[in-house]
């Protein structure tokens, strides 16, 4: 019988996220893995063929946590824990958000998945149940751009501020501007119809 493995799939997982949570993807190496388990490379490629196939574990465990904090309560409004929660997670995990969001476009189809499902959660603003999907889509990438701006411009260290009322007043100015526009153009449409 072969010995017990020492390390699980989830703990070579958890040293590499480690290690991209610090210092990014170009760290990322097997020995480098190796170091932060105390152990031999063994344990990275008994659970995994390349090292591409573990960042995309990495990246899946990145999306997930950015995902919860889309989805955290900071306000009454979705749309708007949406957008806060980008900008926090910017705030509180820079090389985590660096690595997905602004190093190349290796995760585009990441990003794509992520904007999809904050797509979906804007049905649950009942100010927005009334725009079709097509309206929501555009709404969603006039606020994307800026709000990944802000939080792009916070994790590259050119806004200092990240408190979460400075984030939420910041979105909710330029939301109003962006969503009421966009009911405007619902209301005058369905009203000239």
């Amino acid at each position: 019988m072969p010995p017990k493995e020492k390390y699980s799939r989830n703990d070579v997982i958890k040293a590499a996220f480690a290690i991209v949570e610090k210092k990014g993807f170009g760290e990322l190496t097997a020995r480098g893995i190796a170091k932060k388990l105390g152990s031999s490379t063994a344990p990275v490629y008994n659970h995994f063929t390349s090292m591409d196939k573990l960042a995309i574990e990495v990246i899946k465990k990145i999306k997930e946590l950015l995902l919860d904090y889309t989805s955290r309560p900071y306000t009454e409004r979705v749309f708007l824990n949406m957008g806060t929660g980008v900008v926090m997670f910017a705030c509180e995990h820079k090389q985590l958000y660096r690595a997905l969001l602004l190093e190349g476009d290796s995760f585009s189809d990441v990003v794509n998945e992520f904007l999809n499902i904050l797509e979906a959660g804007l049905t649950k603003d009942e100010r927005l149940q009334i725009l079709s999907a097509e309206e929501r889509h555009l709404l969603l990438q006039k606020m994307w751009t800026y709000t990944h701006g802000l939080a792009s411009l916070i994790c590259v260290g050119l806004i200092k501020n990240c408190n979460q009322d400075f984030i939420i007043n910041n979105l909710l100015d330029i939301g109003a501007d962006v969503i009421g526009s966009t009911i405007m153009k619902y209301n005058a449409k369905n009203t000239n119809s």
